[in-house]
């Protein structure tokens, strides 16, 4: 089975560099940080079995690779998404025999998410007997996809993107590294790195990757010469740069601040985080969608046109796809995120709901239901002595006293800070209430 650690020839530059003593770990300061538990581990040379997920190029590799340089185990490692359940037997029966001759042995398993139920049942019983201690790596929050036996003989860890700090440090150990390789100068300005720390969105793997083939590109064969590198040379690697990692977390995460940016008022944010998802590759239906759901259920009353505008933008981007389709994204967040908001409409609808289902029920008026009065009275379905239905153009005013629910009973309720058109709708509404509390005086 390959191993993620190739022959040092082989190796790309984020592998070349990484650390041999904790202190030299990038990241994870809750975790590899003084006082974190995983170098507190890795200072008494032991080790417990657990799973740890993060983004690509938050240093999960970087981690198992201290593990090789400071605990005296054997390793062995398996690809999830290259092993059969034979390959993770035979890596299992050797840990055994390696256990049962005094040493430990850590099974590193990547993608750990990806094995079936059926591998991941075959871990449970070595787990149980402790016959061998388990490393899983994973992109994806591991609790969504492990067996619920298997995840809890595991602690969990999350590792987080590095950060600005900790890419510029990483920057300068591969620029140091190359200089030192290729015995000739290397260098890149402030505003070079800067742009490229941002570029690479927290993976040190990638901002690695980046230099690096600048580095290549420019090196030029006149002896001594060096490289330079500045802000054009990177702007020219725009095309290379790559995606944004986009995994199940960070699009709920992406989609919840969208829509809260909108809800607070904040064209800005709205934006910034509209840019983030088209960027990853987000559906914009999807994105569309949201927005509907945000028009009618944050927006409502206040300006009813909003959800014209995001029914709308459904449709508009439902027939011209993309690229062209993030102009009216972007014309409908920005129209959402400055309209007035109210959930009037949200709440009554959920509080009508919760009646029902709790048992209230009133008989339809009789004035209210589908019949004709006189079919009725004559079938004798029902006594000579009904109320009509009042007609509302025909009433003065144009609002009959009649109610289809026992009277005083509300579901809608005005929000105490009234905006928008919503004012002016409860303006109407209370001249309507006092209209059919007294009919006779208001018809004069």
């Amino acid at each position: 089975m390959k191993s993620l650690f190739e022959p040092a020839s082989q190796k790309p530059l984020c592998s070349l560099l990484f650390p041999d003593r904790p202190e030299e770990f990038l990241g994870q300061p809750h975790l590899m940080g003084e006082g974190g538990i995983l170098r507190r581990l890795i200072a008494v040379r032991s080790f417990r079995s657990m799973v740890i997920h993060g983004p690509p190029g938050c240093g999960k590799s970087a981690f198992v690779h201290l593990l090789q340089k400071v605990l005296p185990f054997h390793f062995e490692v398996v690809r999830a998404g290259e092993a059969s359940g034979g390959d993770l037997k035979k890596a299992m029966d050797r840990g055994v025999s390696y256990r049962q001759s005094g040493q430990d042995c850590l099974l590193v398993i990547e993608e750990i998410d990806r094995f079936t139920r059926t591998q991941q049942d075959v871990l449970v019983p070595a787990l149980e007997r402790g016959d061998l201690l388990l490393l899983g790596l994973s992109f994806d929050n591991p609790l969504r996809t492990l067996l619920p036996p298997l995840s809890s003989r595991l602690l969990l860890f999350s590792f987080q993107p590095l950060s600005p700090e900790d890419l510029l440090t990483l920057l300068e150990r591969g620029r140091q590294f190359l200089e030192k390789r290729d015995r000739s100068p290397v260098s890149i300005s402030p505003e070079a790195a800067s742009l490229l720390v941002r570029r690479s969105g927290g993976d040190g793997r990638k901002l690695l990757l980046l230099f690096e083939a600048l580095v290549i590109s420019r090196k030029d064969h006149g002896e001594g010469t060096g490289v330079q590198i500045g802000l054009s040379e990177v702007h020219g690697m725009e095309a290379g740069s790559g995606g944004i990692f986009y995994d199940k977390e960070q699009h709920y995460d992406l989609i919840s601040a969208f829509i809260k940016s909108i809800r607070n008022h904040d064209p800005d944010s709205s934006i910034h985080y509209l840019a983030r998802m088209i960027e990853s590759g987000e559906d914009p239906v999807f994105i569309s969608r949201r927005l509907v759901i945000l028009a009618a259920e944050d927006i409502g009353l206040a300006n009813p046109h909003a959800l014209t505008v995001a029914v709308s933008c459904l449709e508009a981007v439902r027939s011209i796809g993309m690229p062209e389709g993030r102009i009216v994204l972007a014309e409908a967040s920005l129209y959402l995120a400055l309209s007035p908001k109210s959930n009037s409409a949200y709440r009554a609808i959920d509080r009508a709901i919760h009646e029902v289902r709790e048992g209230f029920l009133p008989a339809v008026p009789f004035f209210f239901r589908n019949v004709s009065p006189s079919a009725v009275i004559q079938s004798g379905a029902f006594p000579e002595k009904r109320d009509p239905y009042l007609y509302p153009p025909d009433s003065p005013n144009g609002v009959s006293p009649q109610s289809g629910l026992p009277e005083g009973h509300t579901l809608y309720s005005p929000p105490e800070r009234l905006v928008g058109e919503e004012s002016e709708m409860v303006k109407r509404l209370e001249s309507w209430h006092r209209q059919k509390r007294n009919p006779e005086e208001h018809g004069k």
